[in-house]
């Protein structure tokens, strides 16, 4: 039952490991051509920059760093509501980037809705500050440190004569072994994040939100490219979106471009 545990352990990192070099070895295909849409963007060429950018962008390879250039290359064009979506992209990799924040102000300020927000219960806004503390990666890389200790002090557990050491090797395991579950699960929000994306920009300059997904639909209200909506359900080619006040209703989806 031991050597089980620790096998399924040794498998765990290996797959861990195997993902790893994965993702990197895509980053590396892509290295040539970020290379050369930042040697375009440092020499002002910022339109050959955003053709790079979006190039690579096109091979499903995504970094924070990545929409970061992309969004400051759509700035410099003078394309706010591009720059707004994919710095917006940006922060969902680095959720806690003080430049991608202090930019995101910048843009926002151009935006024609100013949208309230209804408070947080401060749990959910705590657990939030806490997920926005590192990236998904990140959290991934704690929970597997931390399962290697675990692996560790319960070997010395398993392996070892002295009463004092089995005793404290467990404790401390079982508190590493929380640590690095807790950590998966930060990771796993995170990544969950990345993968089912619920939150949009409007792109059109402006739209009509109706009451049913049907041209003959009550008209609400409008908004503005630039407004950062939530998609909460679809039907054909029209979406329900929510705003941070609460708001509901539904725009055809051309309007909006997922974040």
């Amino acid at each position: 039952m031991n050597n089980k545990i620790l096998k399924s352990g040794y498998y765990f990192l290996i797959i861990l490991s195997f993902l790893l070099l994965n993702r990197i070895a895509l980053a590396d295909s892509n290295s040539s051509l970020i290379e050369l849409a930042n040697e375009h963007y440092t020499n002002s060429e910022y339109e050959l920059a955003v053709d790079a950018y979006e190039k690579v962008v096109a091979t499903g390879y995504e970094a924070a760093e990545l929409y970061y250039n992309l969004g400051n290359s759509y700035y410099k064009i003078g394309n706010f509501t591009l720059a707004l979506l994919n710095l917006e992209r940006a922060k969902l990799f680095a959720p806690n980037d003080e430049d991608i924040d202090y930019n995101l102000n910048l843009l926002r300020e151009h935006t024609i809705d100013k949208i309230d927000v209804i408070p947080e219960f401060f749990l959910v806004k705590w657990y939030k500050q806490l997920l926005a503390t590192a990236s998904s990666n990140n959290w991934a890389i704690m929970s597997s440190v931390a399962f290697v200790l675990f692996l560790i002090f319960l070997s010395f557990y398993l392996y070892s004569q002295k009463i004092w050491i089995k005793k404290s090797t467990f404790v401390i395991s079982i508190f590493v072994l929380l640590f690095s579950i807790s950590t998966f699960v930060f990771s796993y929000q995170q990544k969950k994040a990345l993968s089912v994306r619920n939150s949009a920009i409007i792109v059109s300059p402006s739209v009509t939100v109706k009451s049913s997904p049907d041209e003959s639909g009550t008209e609400l209200f409008q908004l503005h490219e630039g407004t950062k909506v939530y998609v909460q359900d679809s039907l054909s080619n029209w979406r329900e979106i929510r705003l941070t006040d609460g708001n509901m209703g539904w725009i055809k989806f051309d309007n909006i471009a997922i974040i």
